[in-house]
């Protein structure tokens, strides 16, 4: 694991990785799109693409993690962060919160293999992630599958490719397992750090508060950057797209957590997935806007 990062690395990570909801929507994309590869060498491409959307994902679990209090509280005591260093630059956009804590530790988390997020995970939680993994709806078979994606993708961007290129079914079924890993992963680690929550109707009710905290921040958050907008100077924007934006948000949770085709879905999902949409814009917004935020 990487022990030091330079502020202009950081910062360009962070920028490139600030509209971290898109990543698991691309892994959809990607498995319909496997139909219009002719091309049996662009199938190719589709280890690599997953393996950056892992990189943006587990990262932004990462920062879930390393914000929970009991997490923070116990920092000192994780030894995957024993022997990190802080230059000044760091140090100073610490000050000026410009960055945080959870922004610089997690980009400092290698994701190359299976056996990177395991130890992450882990160690994070202090837990055997592999092991609750297995406990999953066909979690040794979706396990073999993310390793088989890892060596794919090391192979073809760093070896001569193999002879044979896999074909569209076996890159859909990689696919589909990856978009597995991501939300039996993000379920274990959600289960781990709010394991003293009442589950059932009264962990509905907190997704459901919790989402409409994110959105109050998010209506406030589009309030105060009009209102510096019409003190100026300041580049011009109505925020026209939020009312299509929220269309979206609503149509993406409802088709995430589904049961069926129809009109059946699972509330704690459904309310889940709103939350983090939400959170994905105000995070994009704060930094889109950071000099405007500071005046």
């Amino acid at each position: 694991m990487k022990k030091q990062l330079q502020l202009s690395e950081l910062t360009e990570s962070l920028e490139r990785g600030k509209t971290n909801f898109q990543a698991q929507i691309e892994l959809y994309d990607l498995r319909e799109l496997c139909y219009k590869m002719d091309n049996p060498q662009l199938l190719e491409y589709v280890p690599v693409k997953i393996v950056a959307c892992f990189e943006q994902l587990f990262r932004d679990e990462y920062q879930e993690i390393l914000v929970n209090l009991k997490v923070k509280k116990n920092l000192k005591n994780i030894d995957l962060f024993k022997d990190t260093k802080f230059n000044f630059d760091v140090i100073g956009a610490f000050e000026e919160n410009t960055i945080s804590l959870s922004d610089y530790l997690s980009l400092l988390i290698p994701c190359s293999k299976l056996a990177d997020i395991d130890t992450a995970i882990s160690k994070l939680l202090g837990i055997n992630f592999l092991t609750e993994f297995r406990k999953k709806e066909n979690g040794n078979i979706i396990l073999e599958s993310i390793d088989e994606v890892f060596r794919l993708r090391h192979i073809y961007c760093h070896e001569v490719p193999l002879k044979k290129s896999i074909d569209v079914d076996s890159a859909r079924k990689l696919i589909s397992h990856a978009i597995e890993f991501i939300d039996d992963s993000d379920d274990i680690i959600r289960n781990t750090l709010y394991s003293d929550q009442i589950s059932g109707i009264e962990e509905i009710e907190i997704a459901k508060k919790n989402y409409e905290k994110a959105d109050k921040e998010l209506e406030e958050l589009i309030v105060t950057l009009k209102v510096k907008q019409d003190r100026g100077p300041f580049h011009y924007n109505n925020f026209s797209y939020i009312d299509k934006w929220k269309e979206y948000r609503q149509e993406r949770a409802l088709c995430d957590s589904s049961i069926n085709y129809e009109d059946s879905y699972l509330p704690l999902w459904y309310y889940r997935n709103l939350e983090r949409n939400t959170k994905s814009l105000i995070k994009e917004l704060k930094e889109d806007y950071k000099y405007e935020l500071r005046k």
